[in-house]
């Protein structure tokens, strides 16, 4: 991290790998996590953004065709100005920063300026579209050589690539990036310079996406058969005898959920599990939290906290960010963790109860209730509450009903407000990209997540996307601010937990 303003600070040009975040490597990931700021492009999958940590600067200046956020110099001079700030600055580029990335533009204008950079190689797209289409890029009876290339410009006066010498090139492998729109020039070039028209091609649109498609022809066939599959950017083709392996080797798009887009719109820093879950059941995750959660600093209530422990005295949570802010703020102020054992602890809500046991706390009293004042009432009628101090850990509320139950009770409650909820903010880039790629489902675990979906688009954006997609819901309560907003529920969890919430979609999808 840069210490101050007056040290120059370090430039990391960083792989992202295409598609699924997990093809991010190790260490590019921690730098992610350890930097001042993140300068990042369009092909980033959004679910790397917003699990990075919030105090991270994020600058979003993507381009897609037609639409720059930012042209490549102003790029460049964003990460000297970042840098001569003082800032450790991570520049996130999909595939390989080195191969079609431009990143030996920006490590040059980087040099020129004296600016300390570090380059952490990333998978590229074309290699990467290969192996999750089933194509082995080199094949020792099929291919000794694998040729990258750029399409782009291929119909312009000056060509880019010698289409004349590649078309000459035997027993190797071909593949192109950026290629759709100047596909059927590239074809035509091709054959016109020698190579066989009925030689194996493919094309693979969204690679490493559990939505990508996969287009197989013969070489001459292709343009017309990526035109009548519908074909979008991005998308790699790939030329050789190689491709003629692709159906027979096809993996990647094998598991229950493939091919199905699923949003998730609560906060990032609750759902990472989530992502990891619906990504491992082959489904492609949509990261776009409508709600955020923030600290609140409730000094009166800590001090409570603080001296109210004792005997028969309970800690109530009913939620993964109480859990979260509770003991986070324990940690950072190194408060002895001994104090949590003067309390009792109940847990609400199956995301509190795992929150604590990853913890290493096992709740004195947590029943299987759905609901939270239903909790309260049973903890009511198990727990002798009379004249018991309950520490209640929460959000901000205008209303607390579990605290108004406990009180009918006889308990006398505290509540300790350790954070509270605001509403998400996207980048116009980042809702043209949703838009461009609906969801199929989305997931709301809460009401204020429809509010804030509502909220961040309007009422007519929201309920465009909502007509694309199906909706998902945790229960009766978040069901009814989404018809609120005169959208439809196809699915409403019936235990009112995530995990019921998640196997009703695995089922739907199952069913279909």
């Amino acid at each position: 991290m840069a210490e101050n303003s007056e040290k120059t600070g370090k430039v990391y040009l960083i792989g992202a790998g295409p598609g699924d975040p997990d093809l991010i490597t190790i260490k590019g990931l921690s730098l992610l996590n350890s930097c001042d700021v993140i300068v990042y492009d369009n092909l980033i999958p959004h679910e790397l953004i917003v699990t990075i940590p919030p105090n991270i600067e994020k600058i979003y200046v993507g381009k897609a065709a037609s639409a720059h956020t930012l042209p490549q110099e102003k790029i460049n001079e964003l990460l000297v100005e970042q840098a001569q700030q003082g800032k450790n600055v991570a520049r996130l580029k999909g595939g390989d920063p080195f191969v079609f990335g431009r990143g030996g533009e920006e490590a040059e204008f980087l040099r020129k300026h004296d600016i300390e950079y570090e380059i952490v190689p990333g998978v590229t797209a074309g290699l990467a579209a290969a192996a999750s289409a089933g194509i082995p890029a080199s094949h020792r009876d099929k291919s000794s050589a694998i040729l990258l290339l750029t399409a782009h410009g291929a119909s312009d006066h000056e060509f880019f690539v010698d289409w004349d010498w590649v078309g000459k090139v035997e027993k190797g492998t071909v593949i192109g990036y950026m290629g759709v729109k100047q596909l059927p020039n590239v074809v035509e070039r091709l054959i016109e310079a020698g190579m066989p028209p009925g030689i194996e091609a493919a094309m693979i649109e969204r690679c490493c996406f559990s939505t990508q498609k996969v287009v197989r022809a013969r070489l001459e066939d292709l343009p017309a058969e990526a035109e009548r599959q519908d074909v979008h950017p991005p998308a790699i083709f790939i030329i050789g005898e190689v491709a003629e392996l692709s159906e027979k080797l096809e993996w990647y798009n094998r598991k229950i959920l493939s091919g199905v887009r699923i949003m998730i719109t609560r906060p990032a820093d609750q759902s990472k599990w989530i992502y990891r879950m619906f990504r491992n059941l082959g489904a492609e995750v949509i990261a776009y939290p409508t709600i955020k959660t923030v600290y609140n600093d409730d000094k009166e209530g800590w001090e409570k906290f603080i001296k109210s422990g004792g005997k028969d005295n309970w800690l109530f949570f009913s939620s993964e960010n109480g859990v979260r802010y509770f003991f986070g703020f324990l940690k950072s102020k190194q408060i002895d963790l001994r104090l949590v054992g003067r309390y009792a602890i109940a847990a609400a809500g199956h995301g509190t109860l795992r929150a604590l046991k990853d913890l290493g706390y096992q709740p004195d009293y947590a029943p299987g209730v759905s609901g939270m004042v239903k909790f309260a009432r049973q903890m009511c009628q198990d727990v002798e509450v009379d004249r018991v101090k309950v520490i209640r850990v929460r959000g901000q509320l205008p209303h607390d009903n579990i605290e108004e139950v406990l009180k009918k009770g006889g308990a006398e409650v505290h509540p300790l407000t350790l954070y509270k909820t605001e509403y998400s903010s996207w980048h116009e880039n980042e809702i043209r990209r949703l838009f461009m790629h609906p969801p199929n489902m989305i997931m709301f675990s809460s009401g204020r997540s429809v509010d804030g979906l509502v909220e961040i688009l309007g009422q007519e954006k929201a309920l465009e996307l909502a007509s694309k997609s199906k909706i998902a819901t945790i229960g009766p309560t978040t069901s009814e601010t989404v018809r609120k907003y005169n959208m439809e529920v196809e699915l409403e969890a019936t235990r009112h937990s995530i995990p019921d919430l998640i196997n009703q979609i695995v089922q739907y999808y199952q069913k279909k």
